[in-house]
């Protein structure tokens, strides 16, 4: 069953941060929460955690209230929160012995954690020596050394350069195959579409789109739209068949049919001018332009 969530709610004073909010995420799947600031990603995650008590509502883990369960959870916040005085090591077992590992068994997993990251030599080092992207490895490796069921990432990615940025996906990718439950926030859609099996938008304290990455861009994709390249200009022949050009990059058109015989009175024309069709298909909504369409107006 995994992490459910039903029918959350929070106010703070006369503002409703959470309206009713419902949603699951298996185990050994990646969930996506996405909305703008204020929309209640932070409040429903505080939630999870116990930081906070909602009025109203339930959080479970495999059917168990989520507290009395002590389920274990790995936090990696988008606020970092280093010793930056502290040893890399004293840090890390720190953070172990708070959820539950004796010092020996910390120690072993530190060392093969420092390894995956290639951050070894660092074990003795103070953490204000290290780089911003190494401090954001010690991070990670906090929130997961003590292998918890639930792996919340709040902008996980956010700083590091595109090689560690593979790094982290690597280990989150290898954290769902291990089981864990994965709740994932970013304004990185491009992470989001690549990593994520399901996707909540919260807007407003209120959830506006549930479903599968998959089932939101076939949702959001438009039938009677495609993407043809050519290796000439075919606008005016577009425009000939009555058709509308919405966007054109260098060769690549993308094109708005009212039917399919325009289209295929359209590639006729193309293959009898002597036009090489490169590529044709259909044009795929991205998660960016979902997260715009549904969340960009405050209304």
């Amino acid at each position: 069953m995994g992490l459910k969530i039903d029918k959350l709610s929070k106010t703070y004073g006369e503002f409703r941060a959470l309206n009713e909010v419902s949603f699951k995420v298996e185990k050994g799947q990646i969930g996506g929460i996405l909305g703008r600031n204020g929309a209640g990603k932070t409040t429903t995650i505080k939630s999870i955690m116990g930081i906070i008590e909602p009025e109203e509502g339930t959080i479970t883990f495999e059917n168990e209230d989520i507290r009395k369960a002590k389920t274990t959870i790995g936090y990696l916040p988008e606020e970092r929160g280093l010793y930056v005085n502290a040893k890399v090591k004293d840090q890390l077992i720190y953070f172990a012995q708070l959820n539950g590992m004796d010092r020996k068994e910390a120690l072993e997993a530190i060392q093969s954690r420092l390894e995956e990251f290639e951050i070894s030599s660092y074990l003795n080092s103070k953490v204000k020596t290290l780089s911003k992207g190494n401090k954001q490895k010690i991070q990670l490796i906090s929130a997961i050394l003590h292998k918890p069921q639930i792996v919340i990432l709040d902008e996980p990615f956010s700083g590091l350069d595109p090689v560690n940025i593979e790094l982290f996906k690597s280990t989150v990718l290898k954290l769902k195959e291990e089981g864990a439950t994965i709740l994932f926030s970013s304004h990185r859609m491009e992470d989001v579409e690549e990593l994520c099996d399901r996707i909540v938008m919260l807007k407003k304290g209120r959830i506006v789109e549930n479903d599968t990455v998959t089932g939101l861009i076939q949702k959001y994709s438009k039938e009677n739209e495609i993407e043809i390249e050519t290796n000439k200009d075919i606008g005016p022949m577009i425009r000939k068949y009555d058709m509308s050009c919405l966007a054109q990059d260098g060769m690549k058109f993308t094109v708005e049919f009212k039917n399919k015989g325009e289209l295929q009175s359209l590639y006729s024309d193309i293959l009898n001018q002597g036009i090489e069709l490169k590529e044709i298909h259909s044009r795929k909504v991205s998660m960016q332009s979902i997260f715009i369409k549904e969340l960009a107006n405050n209304e």
